[in-house]
């Protein structure tokens, strides 16, 4: 079993100095645009119907890393596509084991899904323009009578996780860097 806290990101400066997590308990719908000095590049945060993910959702995907990183330190092959218990979810993540934490689960498996970020890039003069979903999907396998979820499957958005140094870094999926190079 892997601790949550052994995978935390350590000195994440990019979402500090431009959030793309609320803050706010309540439904944050407004466009966040962030312009670099330049003028030239940006990054914008667009969230779903429901809402921006907030700061309790990010404790969605710091698990997923944390079960990323115990499959790498047990010498397992790691893929896109992570499965695990909802219930461990919720208990890691300090959050309620009855139907309110389930329910706060999916809502918060919504908006980091939906939660759509664009950025630039400008290179030897061509810009380049990637969009993209915090996960790019979730999946409830299995759900008892009550609504409670057994089996969770989280496909991250990332494809080759790198490590060293008790530091880590995702990279684009191959897929990705595949387009990328036909263009």
């Amino acid at each position: 079993m892997c601790d949550i806290f052994d995978a935390a990101p350590k000195g994440d400066m990019a979402s500090m100095a431009h959030p793309i997590f609320t803050l706010s308990t309540k439904p944050d719908t407004k466009k966040r645009r962030y312009m670099a000095p330049d003028g030239k590049s940006y990054v914008e945060v667009r969230p779903n119907m429901i809402g921006l993910a907030t700061v309790h959702d990010r404790d969605v995907l710091i698990y997923c890393i944390s079960q990323v990183m115990a499959a790498l330190n047990d010498g397992k092959t790691i893929h896109r596509t992570l499965r695990f218990k909802a219930y461990d979810l919720l208990v890691a993540t300090n959050r309620p084991v009855a139907g309110t934490g389930y329910i706060g689960l999916k809502a918060a498996l919504e908006q980091l899904q939906g939660t759509q970020i664009e950025t630039n890039i400008i290179t030897g003069g061509v810009e380049q323009i990637d969009g993209f979903s915090l996960i790019d999907r979730y999946r409830i396998v299995r759900e008892t009578r009550d609504g409670r979820m057994l089996d969770l499957e989280v496909t991250h958005r990332c494809h080759i996780l790198e490590t060293g140094n008790d530091s880590f870094r995702f990279k684009a999926s191959s897929a990705a860097a595949a387009r990328k190079k036909k263009e």
